[in-house]
């Protein structure tokens, strides 16, 4: 399976412990089974880092290969997604709990949501969770994979790289 990792450089090979903090599925490092996530991350790490080149590195996960591996998936952006979310967010999951998680992709407007929901904007309704979840259904959310173990590395290969 092709997957894609937008960068502001080239990565043939990941390195986890340059991975940041307090993102959707904590410390690792992301790839998008979409090309056009991939290269909208290239262009924000340009902007994010201040140098570089948007960069899309493609990589073959090997996943008929894997033995042993703890895989968290979420199907669908649901309450036990948006609480895996949430955690990770606040720095309140423990790093490594998975090898690969999979899951949706929290966009620019889930971001926002998600924003509001932290800081207390829904506090006043009944099912505030449920709520969050009501405004995702309309948005087209791309699926992310996160490895963030050595052992999952082990199944994913470089095979290519090109800038936008």
């Amino acid at each position: 399976m092709k997957l894609y990792h937008g960068s502001n450089q080239i990565i043939r090979k990941p390195d986890l412990s340059k991975g940041r903090k307090l993102l959707d599925f904590g410390i690792g490092f992301y790839l998008s089974d979409q090309r056009s996530q991939a290269e909208s991350r290239a262009k924000s790490a340009v902007l994010f880092f201040e140098e570089g080149q948007p960069t899309v590195n493609v990589f073959e996960w090997k996943k008929e290969q894997m033995t042993d591996l703890n895989i968290q998936h979420f199907p669908t952006a649901n309450i036990e997604w948006l609480d895996f979310v949430l955690a990770n967010r606040n720095g309140e999951s423990s790093e490594n709990k998975y090898d690969i998680v999979i899951g949706a992709t929290a966009n620019d407007k889930v971001i926002l949501v998600i924003d509001q929901y932290m800081t207390g904007q829904f506090d006043h309704l009944p099912n505030p969770k449920e709520f969050v979840i009501q405004l995702f259904q309309p948005e087209k959310l791309a699926t992310q994979y996160l490895f963030s173990t050595e052992k999952s590395l082990q199944f994913l290969y470089f095979t290519d790289s090109y800038t936008i």
